[in-house]
């Protein structure tokens, strides 16, 4: 894996360890955020939240970053009082993949609920938050002063996923750019062509993450090779042994014409995701999901 810059993030300090730590966890939507979300909660002194603040937290680039530092204290408070906090669920259970797998276009089954982590928490647990395109626009500021990591994909893999599924990134959008980062989302709106903007979109998140340090980037191929060890990194703990996690890359819901036209395009484009895989991985997937 490339990296164009060293990275900025290096020796910006977590809490002290009595205290807890907070961890951003962020990644390009459909990479897996949501299943390391599940099991990071599944370790004895962590907690990671899928998504849990609403989108009124969001109003704007400044008041989104002292929401953010509110939401740990008010969910660390809450979960060390009564083991509750707010997350994307799955009827009130946490899930590994928030869409059904349905043929077609499958069917979001999460929603923000209030949930119960039953396991005792000692002050100084991990609490971990998630997501993905409020946290990548409020980059570099929201990293300061607290761990950050970040998930990729193949990016084939990505733009199969968003075919697949009723996203923003499926409509060529990412949500809150509007609010949060302006002319990022004002260059955007200029791109005609659905494929033309999720390409760029897909390099915009990939550059985002350029100048993190090798280890606080996160692969999904990666997660699923080492059955979860490679969350060691963000939960500051071992893994537990009984996990045994299956790769999605060649999902059977995936369009092999829409597949074809993508991969084309993508082998043909140039973006920051070649900084994090080649085009041989590119195109060795390609091969896989034609078969």
């Amino acid at each position: 894996m490339k990296f164009g810059i060293k990275n900025i993030f290096s020796g910006l300090g977590a809490r002290p360890r009595e205290q807890g730590r907070d961890v951003l966890l962020t990644g390009i939507p459909r990479s897996g955020t949501t299943l390391a979300c599940r099991l990071l909660s599944e370790c004895p002194q962590v907690v990671a939240l899928n998504e849990p603040m609403d989108k009124d937290k969001f109003p704007g680039r400044e008041a989104a970053l002292r929401e953010v530092d509110e939401a740990f204290r008010a969910f660390r408070k809450s979960l060390l009082r009564s083991g509750t906090a707010l997350a994307r669920t799955e009827d009130g259970r946490i899930t590994d993949n928030a869409y059904g797998q349905s043929p077609g276009r499958r069917e979001r089954v999460v929603q923000r609920t209030e949930i119960r982590f039953d396991k005792t928490l000692e002050p100084g647990f991990t609490l971990v938050m998630k997501h993905n395109a409020e946290f990548t626009l409020l980059l570099p500021e929201i990293a300061r002063g607290r761990e950050i990591f970040a998930m990729v994909r193949n990016p084939l893999a990505l733009l199969g996923s968003w075919m697949s599924v009723d996203v923003p990134v499926s409509r060529g959008r990412v949500a809150k750019s509007a609010r949060l980062l302006p002319e990022f989302n004002r260059q955007l709106e200029a791109i005609e062509g659905l494929l033309e903007r999720q390409l760029f979109i897909l390099s915009w998140y990939f550059g985002r993450y350029r100048s993190f340090a090798e280890d606080k980037v996160l692969r999904y191929e990666e997660l699923i090779s080492s059955n979860g060890r490679l969350l060691e990194r963000a939960g500051g703990q071992p893994a537990p042994g009984h996990w045994a996690l299956a790769e999605k890359n060649t999902n059977p819901l995936y369009d092999k014409a829409a597949i074809r036209r993508a991969g084309e395009a993508l082998l043909r484009s140039e973006g920051h995701y070649w900084a994090f895989y080649s085009r041989g991985e590119v195109e060795q997937l390609l091969n896989r999901l034609l078969q």
